[in-house]
């Protein structure tokens, strides 16, 4: 591993990278890897994480501290109803990614808040655990958190929910989109969209 590391160390400038490059899945993990202890500036924001789609590198950059919050609720709460209701699943945040193998494509999806059910999450195994190599799996619940301006932003989303998230093979059965801003004494608002597996095998 250390002889890898070392031979991507030597091709791998990562205060330069290409995102119109493809990249091996091995470079994708170990770009990864080392962002685990620094980040790098892309367009002037903080980046610290990818996911990946297609060979291509899609930058997660570090988030503001009002959307973070409202994260770290959703992450608080989902894990107290786990517990509370003896689920005993897995409650992941979004630097816990998943790999969606949309249409034969390998993609790793990083959703803000997800969670897997203990069926699945206890008979994970090694590979599957600790890295991507493993047999591809994905959670029953997501949610993404964002501050929607456009109607145009939006359908990003909604092609990722009904294209990716909800893509043939997955086992997502609901996903929430919670778009988040201010009133106008400036206090935090959200509004919830949300997807349905049903709903979008009927799309």
């Amino acid at each position: 591993m250390a002889n890898m590391s070392k031979v991507y160390c030597e091709k791998i400038d990562l205060e330069n990278l290409d995102l119109k490059k493809v990249y091996t899945f091995e470079e994708f993990e170990y770009i990864n890897d080392q962002l685990k202890t620094r980040t790098i500036q892309l367009n002037g924001k903080p980046v610290n994480l990818f996911e990946y789609k297609n060979g291509k590198l899609i930058p997660m950059p570090q988030t503001p501290y009002a959307r973070e919050k409202v994260v770290a609720e959703i992450v608080g709460q989902l894990r107290n109803w786990n517990i509370e209701t003896h689920q005993n699943g897995g409650v992941t945040s979004s630097q816990g990614g998943f790999d969606f193998n949309v249409g034969g494509q390998r993609t790793i999806r990083a959703p803000d808040v997800s969670f897997t059910p203990k069926q699945t999450d206890r008979g994970l195994n090694a590979l599957q655990n600790w890295t991507f190599q493993g047999q591809p799996f994905t959670p029953i619940f997501v949610v993404e958190v964002d501050f929607i301006e456009s109607e145009a932003q939006f359908q990003v989303f909604d092609d990722r929910f009904r294209n990716e998230i909800f893509a043939q093979g997955t086992s997502v059965e609901l996903g929430f989109l919670v778009d988040i801003g201010q009133d106008n004494n400036g206090q935090l608002v959200g509004t919830i969209h949300s997807w349905r597996w049903y709903e979008n095998s009927n799309a």
